[in-house]
C-alpha cells in the first residue's frame, strides 16, 4: 500500500454528500484466554461525536500532511512523521481476531450487567459502510479504564455530587493501528511491541534472514550473528536484509574485496586466518557486516564522506 492509496481510503471521513456511519466494536478477554468481539451500543449524539473527533484526527495527523510516509515495517527505520505498512510474513496473534473482523455482522451486544469492562482489551472504531470503510484499532490500557473502586469519583446530579457506581472506559482521538483494505498500518509501534508481540515477530523473520547469509559462505562464526539477533534493536537491522539485495548476488570474493579495499571498513571489520571469511569479534563488526550485505554504504561525490544510505549517518558515528 502506498501513501496515496491510504489518503484516498481514508478521506471518506471528508464525504460531504454521503455522510459516514460509525459504529464501535469492543475486543473482550474471555477467562479461558481467548477472545471475542462484542458490539457496542451507543447513542446518536456520542456517534456524532465520535466522528468529529476522529475525522479531526485524521485529517491532521494524515489527510493534511504533506510530509507523512508510509514505510514497510520490515526494512524502515523509525522515523517521526512516519507510518508502517505491515509487511512481514508472521501476523501478530494477538491482533488475528482484529485482522478476521467483519464491522458488518451481527455480533452479540456488549452487557453491563453480563459483561465487565475490565475484560476489554480494545475498542475497534470503524468509519464508513459496507461498500467502503476503515476501522482503527484502540489498545485500552489499565489507565484507560476509570475504575469506580479504586477512586472516589464525584459527578453532578443536578446541584449534588454523587459518587461515581460503575467503572468508565475512556476514548480519545489516538489511533494506534488502521485496518483498510485487508492491510494493517501501525501508528504507535510501541504498543505493538509492548501488547501484541511483534519485538518476537522481529527476531524470528531477523533468524529466518540468517539463513539467507549462510548460503553466502562468507562469516566465519556466523553464531555470533544468530545470537545478536536476540537483541530486538540488532534483529530489526538484520530484517532490513532482504532476499533482492544486490550484495546477496554477488560473490564471496567481491564482498571480501570490497571491504579490503575500504578506507574505513577495512579498519573496523577483520578476516579469518585464510582471508577469506569475515571473522565477527566486535559489535561493531557485527553491525558494519550487516549494513554491507545490505548495501547501506555510499560514498559522496561532493564530500569524500562515506554513508550509511537510509540514515545518512558517518560510518564512524553509526554504531
Amino acid at each position: 500500500m502506498e501513501i496515496r492509496e491510504l489518503k484516498e481510503k481514508l478521506n471518506l471521513v471528508n464525504d460531504v454528500i454521503n455522510p459516514i456511519g460509525i459504529n464501535i466494536h469492543l475486543v473482550k478477554k474471555e477467562e479461558d484466554g481467548s477472545e471475542s468481539i462484542l458490539d457496542a451500543d451507543i447513542s446518536p449524539e456520542l456517534a456524532n461525536e465520535l466522528k468529529e473527533i476522529f475525522t479531526v484526527a485524521i485529517n491532521e495527523k494524515i489527510l493534511n500532511n504533506d510530509e507523512i510516509e508510509l514505510k514497510d515495517i520490515s526494512t524502515a527505520q523509525e522515523t517521526i512523521n512516519s507510518l508502517f505498512f505491515y509487511d512481514l510474513e508472521e501476523f501478530p496473534e494477538k491482533l488475528a481476531i482484529a485482522k478476521e473482523f467483519d464491522p458488518f455482522i451481527n455480533y452479540p451486544t456488549f452487557s453491563f450487567s453480563n459483561d465487565d469492562m475490565e475484560t476489554i482489551k480494545a475498542i475497534i472504531v470503524t468509519i464508513g459502510d459496507a461498500g467502503n470503510y476503515f476501522s482503527i484499532y484502540k489498545h485500552v490500557y489499565p489507565v484507560t479504564i476509570v475504575r469506580q473502586d479504586k477512586m472516589l469519583g464525584l459527578i453532578p446530579i443536578g446541584n449534588r455530587f454523587e459518587k461515581l457506581n460503575s467503572n468508565i472506559l475512556q476514548i480519545n482521538s489516538s489511533i494506534d493501528f488502521l485496518f483498510a483494505d485487508d492491510s494493517l498500518v501501525i501508528n504507535n509501534l510501541k504498543t505493538l511491541a509492548s501488547a501484541y508481540g511483534y519485538n518476537e515477530i522481529v527476531k524470528n523473520q531477523a533468524r529466518q534472514n540468517i539463513e539467507l547469509i549462510s548460503g553466502l559462505d562468507l562469516i566465519d562464526n556466523l553464531e555470533e550473528l544468530t545470537s545478536l539477533v536476540d537483541n530486538v534493536k540488532y534483529a530489526k537491522r538484520v530484517l532490513r536484509i532482504k532476499p533482492d539485495s544486490p550484495v546477496l548476488q554477488l560473490a564471496k570474493t567481491r564482498i571480501i574485496a570490497f571491504i579490503t579495499s575500504h578506507p574505513k571498513l577495512s579498519g573496523k571489520i577483520r578476516l579469518n586466518a585464510a582471508g577469506d571469511k569475515i571473522l565477527l569479534d566486535t559489535d561493531v563488526s557485527k553491525v558494519i557486516t550487516i549494513g554491507i550485505l545490505n548495501d547501506d554504504y555510499l560514498k559522496s561525490n561532493l564530500t569524500e564522506l562515506d554513508y550509511e544510505s537510509e540514515s545518512k549517518l558517518t560510518i564512524a558515528d553509526e554504531v
